[in-house]
């Protein structure tokens, strides 16, 4: 399975994330990770996408924005795709989520979205709160498990 982690990161925090699924995913997976701000108009091969970034004023940054729209037709066409945030520790009425924004764009460039949008949650500093971390790799292994499932791909090795 080959599996590219896209984000975009402002203070640090999604870019911590996004590292954190790519190690998680290493030994189970041929993992590609870009920053959207430098990512090419053609992307690597893969069979699951994870993008994400921060979530500000309640949606997405131009950063990310900019990567959707600078992709060539059909990049992410029937890709398995999930889209990831950081966001501060409110309800998401109030904080709003970049991956629910994400998660449209994705399924707009033609991706099969997998797994709901998932926010890891930061402070005021901004800093990832306590676990926060921690809850990333069972998470990005579902993920690629359910991608699996949908390729039709060998179970992923635990």
């Amino acid at each position: 399975m080959r599996v590219l982690v896209a984000y975009a990161s402002r203070k640090g925090n999604t870019r911590l994330v996004a590292e954190r699924i790519a190690a998680a995913l290493r030994e189970r997976a041929t993992v590609d990770l870009i920053d959207v701000e430098t990512a090419p108009r053609e992307l690597p091969d893969g069979d699951t996408v994870f993008v994400g970034g921060p979530t500000e004023a309640h949606g997405v940054t131009q950063p990310m924005t900019n990567f959707f729209s600078h992709l060539h037709t059909g990049a992410l066409a029937g890709r398995a795709a999930v889209a990831f945030d950081t966001r501060l520790d409110w309800p998401r009425l109030l904080s709003g989520s970049a991956a629910v924004g994400i998660t449209k764009r994705l399924r707009e460039a033609g991706a099969r979205v997998v797994a709901p949008p998932e926010s890891f949650i930061v402070n005021g500093v901004p800093e990832l709160l306590p676990g926060e971390l921690e809850r990333i790799d069972p998470w990005a292994l579902s993920v690629v498990e359910k991608a699996a499932a949908q390729l039709n791909i060998a179970k992923v090795p635990v």
